[in-house]
C-alpha cells in the first residue's frame, strides 16, 4: 500500500517568484508535486480565506506563504481549519531578502520543509525562521497542530 503522505501537494503563494521552477530545475525532493496559486486558478491578490479554500480542494495540501499573519484573523483560522491545509508561514523578513538569497535559503531548507510536512497531521501550522540555522529542522516553530515524533 502506498504511503498516504506521498500525495502531499506543495503550493507556493504568489510571493515566491520563480522558486517553484527553481525547485524543479534543482530536482529537489518532491519537486514533481510543487505548484503555485496561479496554476490552480487562484488569481493574484485573492484574499486569504479564498486561497485557503482553493488550496483545500487538493488532496493533502501544503501551503508555503510569505504571509506570516495568515492565521491571525478568526475568519482565516476558520477557513484554514475547514480546508485542512498545512501552512508554512515564512513572514515579512523573507520578503526583505534579495531574490538570490531567498532562493538559496529555500533550496537549503526545502528537504526539511518536505520532512516536516510529511511528519505533520493535516492542518498543522508552522512558522519558518528567516535565519539559516546550523540544523535546518531548527528553522521551524510549531504554531498549532500535531507533529509526529521520530
Amino acid at each position: 500500500m502506498a504511503d498516504a503522505k506521498s500525495g502531499l501537494t506543495y503550493v507556493l503563494d504568489e510571493n515566491w517568484a520563480g522558486i517553484p521552477a527553481l525547485l524543479q530545475q534543482a530536482r529537489a525532493t518532491a519537486c514533481d508535486r510543487v505548484t503555485n496559486l496561479e496554476a490552480l486558478g487562484i488569481p493574484p491578490g485573492a484574499l486569504d480565506p479564498a486561497v485557503l479554500h482553493g488550496v483545500g480542494g487538493l488532496l493533502h495540501p501544503v501551503l508555503l506563504t510569505r504571509d506570516g499573519s495568515m492565521l491571525g484573523p478568526v475568519v482565516q483560522r476558520g477557513a484554514w481549519k475547514e480546508a485542512g491545509v498545512t501552512p508554512f508561514m515564512f513572514g515579512k523578513a523573507w520578503g526583505q531578502l534579495p531574490l538570490g538569497e531567498l532562493a538559496r535559503r529555500m533550496i537549503y531548507l526545502w528537504p526539511s520543509v518536505v520532512q516536516q510536512a510529511e511528519a505533520s497531521a493535516p492542518g498543522t501550522a508552522w512558522r519558518v525562521n528567516p535565519t539559516i540555522p546550523s540544523a535546518p529542522a531548527n528553522a521551524f516553530r510549531l504554531v498549532v497542530g500535531k507533529h509526529a515524533q521520530p
